[in-house]
C-alpha cells in the first residue's frame, strides 16, 4: 500500500500566552515507562516579549504522532536566577538509562541572546511524563557546561544550540559523547558548527577541526555568509546525520540542510543547501504556512518517517524575527541518495 501523505498543526501556538508568538524545538522520544507512548519536549516565545523562551512538553501516541497533548501545567522550565536568567532556549533531551533520567541540554543567558550551553537533569519518574515538573528539573551545578572561549584557536563571544550524541565505546567500557553546537565569534555570526567531546554528559573539551581548510576549526566546510543555528543528530544505518536550521545570505531564507559523516567525530561533509529546501516539498508547501522552516528534526515513528519544525510565512517586514512561528509535521514518504552517501534519507513528500 503506498503512503498517504501527511502534514499536520503540532502545537496550537495561539491556545496559551506562554508560546503565543512561536513553537521551536521539537525533541521527541519514546517514553522510556509506556511502550507505545511518546514524550516532547519543546520550546514557547510569548507575544508579549520575544525575548524569552520557556519550555515545555506534550506527549502523543506512538500510533498517532500527528496528535499531541500539551500539559496544562506547561511551561515546566523557565529561565533561572543565575547565568540563565535573560532566557533559555531548549537545545536537546536524551533519556539516560542507567540514571532513569532526562539529560536537557539548552542554551541560556544573563541578556537577550543565548550565549552559553547548560544542562538541566530530571528524573523519568514511574511513567516517564508526570514527573517532569519545575520541582523535578534541577539545573547541573551554577556554571555552564560550555561557554564561549575567547583564547585562540577559538575565539568565541558565544556558544549555544548543542546536539548532543552519545554511543558505546566498548574496547574502552565507557560511553563516548559528542555534542556539536553553534558559536559567534571573530569568523561572524553563526558561520558553522564545532564540535565538544565528553565522557559522562558533563564536563565538555572542545575539538578544534585543523583539518578544515579555512581554519575555523568547523566540523564540515559551511557556506559563507549563512546562519547555522539549531539543529539534531540522528543516525541511518551507519550514517550519522545533522540536520540543521540554515539561513542562507543572513537568513534571508531559512530552510533544513544535512550534512553527514561515518564517523561521529570526523569526516562530516554538509550536502548542498537546496537537497531539502521545502519549495521542493511536493503536496506540502505553501507560502503562508513554510516560506521558513527551522528547528527541523527527523524521527521514525511507528515505521515511519516523518519531519517536525517551527515553520512560518514570510513576514511583512520581510525579517524572519517578526515571523508568528508555528509547530508542524510533515510526513517523508520519499527518500534521496545523494552521491557518496551510503544510505537513503528520509525526504518531505511522496
Amino acid at each position: 500500500m503506498t503512503p498517504t501523505s501527511r502534514t499536520a498543526l503540532v502545537i496550537n501556538r495561539t491556545g496559551r500566552a506562554w508560546q503565543a508568538q512561536q513553537v521551536q524545538e521539537p525533541c521527541i522520544l519514546p517514553n522510556p515507562k509506556q511502550p507505545g507512548k511518546l514524550v516532547m519536549f519543546y520550546s514557547g516565545v510569548p507575544e508579549t516579549n520575544r525575548m524569552v523562551a520557556m519550555i515545555g512538553k506534550a506527549w502523543a501516541d506512538a500510533a498517532d504522532p500527528f496528535t499531541w497533548h500539551e500539559a496544562e501545567e506547561n511551561p515546566v522550565f523557565a529561565p533561572g536566577e543565575g547565568w540563565d536568567r535573560g532566557s533559555i532556549r531548549l537545545d536537546c533531551v536524551l533519556y539516560i538509562e542507567e540514571a532513569d533520567a532526562y539529560y536537557i541540554y539548552y542554551s541560556g543567558t544573563v541578556d537577550a541572546i543565548q550565549d552559553r550551553i547548560g544542562l538541566a537533569i530530571c528524573p523519568a519518574g514511574a511513567d516517564g511524563y508526570a514527573a517532569i515538573t519545575p520541582e523535578n528539573i534541577k539545573r547541573h551545578g551554577p556554571a555552564p557546561i560550555l561557554a564561549p572561549e575567547p583564547a585562540e584557536p577559538f575565539c568565541e563571544e558565544m556558544a549555544s544550540q548543542a546536539a548532543v550524541w552519545r554511543e558505546w565505546n566498548a574496547s574502552a567500557a565507557r560511553w563516548d559523547w559528542f555534542l556539536y553546537y553553534s558559536y559567534r565569534g571573530k569568523d561572524g555570526t553563526l558561520p558553522g558548527i564545532r564540535l565538544a567531546t565528553s565522557t559522562d554528559g558533563k564536563t565538555w573539551t572542545r575539538q578544534f577541526n585543523a583539518a578544515d581548510p579555512r581554519g575555523l576549526g568547523q566540523i564540515f566546510v559551511s557556506e559563507p555568509e549563512a546562519y547555522y543555528e539549531w539543529h539534531q543528530i540522528f543516525k541511518v544505518g551507519s550514517t550519522y546525520v545533522l540536520s540543521m536550521e540554515v539561513g542562507p545570505n543572513r537568513g534571508e531564507r531559512w530552510r533544513p540542510v544535512l550534512a553527514v559523516s561515518e564517523h561521529p567525530d570526523r569526516g562530516w561533509r554538509q550536502l548542498p543547501l537546496d537537497t531539502f529546501l521545502q519549495t521542493e516539498w511536493k503536496d506540502f508547501y505553501r507560502d503562508d504556512h513554510f516560506f521558513h522552516v527551522a528547528t527541523p528534526a527527523f524521527y521514525s515513528i511507528n515505521g515511519r518517517w516523518l519531519l517536525f519544525m517551527q515553520a512560518c510565512a514570510k513576514p511583512p517586514s520581510a525579517n524572519y524575527i517578526d515571523g508568528r512561528w508555528d509547530m508542524r509535521v510533515v510526513t517523508c514518504d520519499r527518500f534521496v541518495q545523494p552521491p557518496g552517501v551510503k544510505y537513503p534519507l528520509p525526504a518531505p513528500g511522496l
